[in-house]
Parts: C-alpha cells; structure tokens; sequence
C-alpha cells in the first residue's frame, strides 16, 4: 500500500553534506578545479599527470609503482600520466641497469619549471584557504588530519569488507 510516506527512514540514510569524507573531499575539489583551470591550459596537464609531477618532484627517480602507491592512483592512470609528462618534455625515465622492468622518473629542467609555476600557484590557494582560521585552529586541525590520515589507511587496508564484518564502530573520543 502506497501512503505517500517514503519507505526509508530518513535519520537512518547517509546525509551526504554532514558525511566528514564528502565534506573534505568537497573542500580538495573545489581547491583543485581552480588549480586544474590553470595548469590544464597553461601546460596540457590533466589532474592525475598534476599529481603524477608533483609526487616526481619530491621524489626524484620514484618508480610508477611509488607513484601510484603515494597518489592513490591505479597502475593505468600513472602509466598514462609518465607517458604524458615525457612526451610534454617534464619527465624523463631513466631504466635500471640490472632490472630493465624498472624505470626511475625524474622531471626535466622544464618540468621543473612547469612545477614551481604550478605548485606557487597551489600554495597560494592554500594560503587564501587557511586564512579563514586562526594559526591555532590550522595547528589543530593538522594534527586532526594526520590521525584520519592514518585512521584511512587503516580502513584501505582492511577493505570493505573487514569494515562492514568489524564489530559496530564507536562514537568519536570525548576529550577528558
């Protein structure tokens, strides 16, 4: 029988805007749609060789498979991101001696250039996001980030599966 009323209790469903994920991914995407308008155009980089440069950048001769591991990225997407950074001129592979699988990635003097371009700007947009809090409050808040940091690889690492089989999780700690 059909009353009109939803079959879902509404205090039982997800509320996407108050789901701390969705909230932090919001936040990161906004920040990178501004990034992406410059850095697209300016030098023909899509988001994942964005990522891709700036993991390069601070770790020179960093394999594909590090690249991945540190960009949650899958193999394909870093494959196609190398691929576009080298044939851009920002990247160059350098094949190991002894296991020809294995290629170090370091950027290019213009991809150096492309990166301290493009990351000015990104610090920049970070500056103008954290001014909305107090020294204090960023203090806090990175300290909160590093523990959901380790807290989500935690969850990576257990799966889907592990989560939903875990006992019932508990509310957040109550400061004491």
């Amino acid at each position: 029988m059909d009353d009109g009323q939803s079959p879902i209790d509404p205090d039982a469903t997800l509320q996407l805007e108050a789901w701390l994920p969705y909230r932090l991914f919001r936040i990161s995407a906004r920040v990178a749609d501004v990034l992406n308008a410059f850095y697209g155009p300016r030098f023909g980089l899509s988001r994942s060789a964005w990522r891709t440069m700036a993991i390069i950048a601070n770790r020179p001769g960093v394999s594909a498979k590090e690249i991945c591991q540190a960009g949650g990225l899958d193999q394909f997407a870093v494959s196609r991101a190398v691929k576009q950074l080298v044939e851009l001129g920002f990247a160059q592979r350098q094949t190991g001696r002894s296991d020809r699988r294995y290629a170090a990635i370091e950027l290019s003097e213009t991809g150096w250039a492309a990166f301290s371009e493009i990351s000015g700007l990104a610090e920049r947009l970070e500056t103008e996001l954290v001014h909305a809090v107090s020294q204090e409050e960023l203090d806090v808040l990175n300290g909160i980030l590093a523990k959901l940091d380790d807290a989500s690889a935690g969850i990576l690492a257990r799966g889907w599966r592990g989560v939903r089989e875990a006992p019932e999780a508990q509310e957040p700690k109550s400061e004491a």
